[in-house]
């Protein structure tokens, strides 16, 4: 299968911003152009890009990643001012002094089904990938409550809806990757989407790093250790196949459903990333 090109969106102030359109399904059916777009913190847009955003993007809602001590460290951005819907979901618990930016320092809550007892033991064994997929089951064992609150704000959205944390690579990458395999897209178009921020990385990484709220957090690392390989998300899904049913019943779609995911929520966020609640022929 030929993977479809990934549809950037350039605006000033942000680094990392495209829609999820175009994405191929098992039905044989595209994601739907200006539904859902994820995005870089929004914090730096100039007024030009909130116009581009709120006029011609269509965007009628936000869904924010980020922690509260991102959120107060970076105050209130120019699109609060405008008469959007903001959902503010921390993928981490709320009392967590967390600024979302993970590096291989950090301990991850999880593990992956198929790590023995020698790799647990010694972290440092650990590739960048297995570390980056364990910490993103991190985001679905700590806040199940937020990615299910997070995949129906955009399922619900009235217009375009924005997804972002601080570099749209780690929390709006799992959140995404969750919607769209929720709807059947295809999962090497999944795993591209979210490998194309390896693109934009050396951007994403100065950014952070000239930004206050992550400038110390950043002095300490290369860009490197902020790239998203491929092998991560499919390590992420992989798991989930492992321990819910690779089946077009497991994986995402079983988790979902073990936390309180139900039909009408599929069926709305099928309308909303492909136009139709139909999923007939997308479980054939």
């Amino acid at each position: 299968m030929e993977l479809p090109q990934i549809s950037w969106i350039d605006l000033p102030g942000v680094v990392n911003m495209r829609d999820l359109g175009g994405k191929p399904t098992s039905a044989g059916t595209v994601t739907r152009h200006g539904a859902v777009i994820r995005t870089d913190n929004l914090q730096d847009l100039p007024a030009e890009s909130v116009r581009r955003i709120v006029d011609e993007l269509g965007v009628t809602d936000v869904v924010d990643l980020r922690t509260p001590v991102e959120r107060r460290g970076t105050g209130d951005g120019p699109l609060k001012a405008e008469p959007l819907t903001f959902h503010e979901l921390t993928l981490y618990p709320e009392q967590a002094d967390e600024k979302g930016i993970p590096d291989d320092r950090d301990e991850a809550p999880d593990r992956l089904p198929w790590e023995d007892e020698q790799v647990l033991a010694d972290r440092s064994a650990h590739s960048h990938e297995e570390h980056l997929a364990n910490h993103y089951l991190g985001y679905l064992s700590q806040r199940p409550d937020n990615v299910l609150k997070a995949l129906r704000a955009i399922a619900h959205a009235r217009g375009s809806v924005l997804v972002h944390c601080a570099a749209g690579k780690d929390r709006t990458g799992t959140i995404c990757a969750m919607a769209l395999t929720e709807v059947g897209v295809d999962r090497d178009a999944v795993v591209a989407d979210y490998d194309a921020t390896n693109e934009r990385i050396e951007l994403v990484f100065q950014r952070l790093a000239n930004t206050p709220t992550y400038a110390d957090e950043m002095a300490g690392q290369t860009v490197a250790d902020q790239a998203t390989p491929a092998e991560t998300m499919r390590m992420l899904l992989a798991s989930l196949d492992e321990l819910y049913g690779d089946g077009p019943d497991g994986g995402v779609r079983a988790w979902l459903r073990r936390q309180g995911w139900n039909e009408q929520d599929s069926a709305a966020l099928h309308r909303k990333l492909l136009g139709s609640d139909d999923k007939t022929e997308e479980n054939r």
